[in-house]
C-alpha cells in the first residue's frame, strides 16, 4: 500500500455507525426521555433526609476539631474520626438520600467528579467482596490503579497514604454489607479493625459513612470503639396504613407532571398494591412508578391507570397475571421479594453519577 493511500485513509472521517439508529428513534425517544428525565430529577424529601444532613454536619464539625486544643492546627493535631451508618432494606433509598445530601453540599464541591479534589469520596463495594477487594475498590475510588494485584496489607497501606496525600477527610462505603457475605468471625474482626483504624489514625484520621442493609450491623457487634464512634440512621419499611395517603398524592403529582390524567377505578387499590409490589421500600415505590409512567408515555396515552402498572411490573418481573401484584385479586398473598431479582442482576453495574434534583416534600 502506498504512502498516499495510507495518508488518505488516516485523513478520512470516521464512519458514524450510530447516526441512522439515533435518527430512527430521535423524535419519539426524545419526547419520552425528556419526560422521564424530568421526573427522575424530582426528589421526594422525608424526615430521613434531615437525619442524614444532621449527621453529615456532625462529621464536618468533628473533622475541624483539634486533638490537642492548645496546640496549633495541623495534620498531626486532628481529632480522631467519627461516623454514621445508614441502614435500610434494598431499594429503601439509602444511596439516593446520601447522593442528594452530598452532590450539592457547599462543603464538598466536586463531589462525585473524578479529579475534582473533593474531600469526600464514595467507594462502591462490589458483590461479593473480601477485605482485599474492598481495599482495591477504595484505591480505585481514589483514582489509583495498581499494575498488579496487591496483597491485603499492601492495599490498605496505600489507601491510608492516598487519603492523606489527596486530603480526603470523609470516606463513604456504599453497600458495605457486601463485604460480609462470605466473612467468618475472624474476617469480621479484621473488617472491624480496618474501619476503626481509618477513624483513629494519628497520621490521617477520616470521618466514616457506611450504608447497607440490616446485616451491616454485624460489623459493629462486640466492637466498643466502633459502637461509640458511630450513630445510626434507620430507613424503616413503609407502612401502608401510615404512608398510603402521601404516596397517593405523590403518584397523582408525578402523573400530572408527565402530562397524564390520573385515573383510578373503584376498588383498584393502586397505592396499596404499589407499596406491596415495592416490598415496602421507599425508593422502589418510585422506581416502579416511573417504569409505569414510561409505559404510558411511550404508548402515547393521555391517562395513567393501573393497566400501566400491570405492564411495567410484568416487564420487570416476568410474572404471569396470577402472580402480578397489580393484576391479581389475591395480590396481598403474593411474595413481593421477586422485585429484587432485577436488583441482584444489576448489582455489578456502575451507578450513574448523581445530578442536581428538584426536591418535593409530602407530609408523612
Amino acid at each position: 500500500m502506498s504512502n498516499n493511500v495510507q495518508q488518505n485513509q488516516a485523513l478520512a472521517p470516521p464512519i458514524d455507525r450510530t447516526g441512522p439508529l439515533k435518527a430512527f428513534l430521535k423524535h419519539d425517544d426524545d419526547r419520552v426521555a425528556a419526560i422521564i428525565e424530568k421526573l427522575q430529577a424530582c426528589y421526594i424529601e422525608s424526615e430521613r433526609d434531615e437525619a442524614v444532613s444532621n449527621q453529615i454536619t456532625r462529621l464536618i464539625r468533628n473533622a475541624l476539631k483539634k486533638r490537642y486544643p492548645k496546640r496549633p492546627e495541623g495534620d498531626e493535631n486532628r481529632r480522631a474520626g467519627v461516623g454514621f451508618v445508614v441502614i435500610g432494606g434494598s431499594g429503601s433509598g439509602k444511596t439516593a438520600a446520601l447522593e442528594r445530601a452530598l452532590v450539592d453540599h457547599p462543603a464538598f464541591p466536586g463531589y462525585g467528579v473524578a479529579g475534582s479534589g473533593c474531600v469526600f469520596v464514595t467507594v462502591l463495594v462490589p458483590s461479593p467482596c473480601t477485605l482485599t477487594q474492598l481495599g482495591d475498590a477504595a484505591l480505585e475510588a481514589l483514582d489509583y490503579h495498581a499494575e498488579k494485584p496487591l496483597r491485603e496489607n499492601e492495599a490498605w497501606k496505600r489507601v491510608r497514604k492516598l487519603l492523606r496525600r489527596k486530603r480526603v477527610m470523609f470516606l463513604h462505603f456504599d453497600d458495605v454489607h457486601n463485604v460480609l457475605q462470605n466473612a467468618h468471625d475472624r474476617e469480621i474482626k479484621k473488617i472491624q479493625a480496618t474501619l476503626r483504624n481509618l477513624m483513629i489514625s494519628r497520621v490521617w484520621p477520616v470521618q466514616l459513612v457506611l450504608s447497607g442493609i440490616e446485616e451491616t450491623l454485624l460489623i459493629f457487634q462486640k466492637d466498643r470503639q466502633l459502637k461509640r464512634r458511630l450513630k445510626y440512621v434507620m430507613f424503616d419499611n413503609l407502612v401502608a396504613a401510615d404512608d398510603a395517603a402521601w404516596i397517593g398524592d405523590a403518584v397523582k403529582d408525578f402523573a400530572e407532571a408527565a402530562g397524564l390524567k390520573y385515573v383510578e377505578r373503584a376498588g383498584s387499590t393502586i397505592v396499596e398494591r404499589l407499596i406491596h409490589a415495592a416490598a415496602y421500600q421507599f425508593g422502589l415505590v418510585f422506581e416502579i412508578l416511573l417504569d409505569a409512567i414510561e409505559v404510558a408515555v411511550t404508548a402515547k396515552s393521555k391517562t395513567f391507570c393501573i393497566d400501566h402498572l400491570i405492564e411495567a411490573y410484568a416487564e420487570r418481573t416476568a410474572q404471569p397475571d396470577e402472580l402480578n401484584i397489580f393484576a391479581s385479586a389475591a395480590w396481598q398473598t403474593i411474595d413481593p421479594s421477586i422485585i429484587f431479582e432485577k436488583e441482584n442482576e444489576q448489582a455489578e453495574k456502575a451507578k450513574k453519577p448523581a445530578r442536581k434534583s428538584e426536591a418535593r416534600r409530602y407530609d408523612r
